[in-house]
């Protein structure tokens, strides 16, 4: 299959709107918790659609550009670039909450860690090397949380790619 960037471009920025906007009600289950700690149980399903979603989103696709599959890495690509884009919009609510909504929440977060550090029994000049650590900034948070989505991507697209492959979808579904 000949690979056209800009269908790449165009399908991974459509379909990372869709998987963005399905994350940021994700995270709004994950700010609810703080409140109604049953929603956590609900955030945490929610996140079993990530893999559905990049799934069907390869399928169609897949379905859009070629007729014969999809090869592996250009698979991967698709789905490297669709985490990209769905991280941007998450983001955009990441930085919100730590900054203006609960600016407490990287400190409280962060407090909790060396809290179960501390419980783990990690000797002393360790912990003090932990603890001298400042907490990270929104920025840098909203930067990491990016990172991570790329990289959860990436792994995820390892395994999904070829499961995507053995699907097949009608070609005049476009989206």
């Amino acid at each position: 299959m000949q690979e056209d960037k800009n269908q790449l471009i165009t399908y991974a920025m459509r379909f990372g709107l869709y998987l963005g906007a399905f994350w940021v009600i994700k995270y709004l289950f994950l700010m609810g918790a703080a409140q109604i700690p049953a929603l956590a149980a609900v955030e945490m399903m929610l996140k079993l659609g990530t893999p559905l979603l990049i799934v069907y989103f390869l399928i169609k696709y897949r379905s859009a550009v070629s007729d014969n599959g999809l090869s592996y890495g250009h698979g991967i690509q698709f789905v490297i670039m669709l985490c990209f884009f769905a991280s941007l919009l998450e983001a955009l609510i990441i930085f919100a909450h730590t900054s203006w909504i609960v600016p407490s929440y990287i400190s409280d977060i962060y407090g909790n860690a060396l809290a179960t550090i501390k419980e783990l029994g990690v000797d002393g000049k360790t912990m003090e090397a932990i603890e001298s650590q400042p907490a990270p900034t929104p920025i840098s948070f909203t930067f990491s949380n990016i990172m991570s989505d790329v990289f959860w991507g990436l792994l995820l697209a390892l395994i999904l790619v070829p499961v995507a492959n053995q699907f097949k979808m009608s070609k005049k579904t476009d989206e």
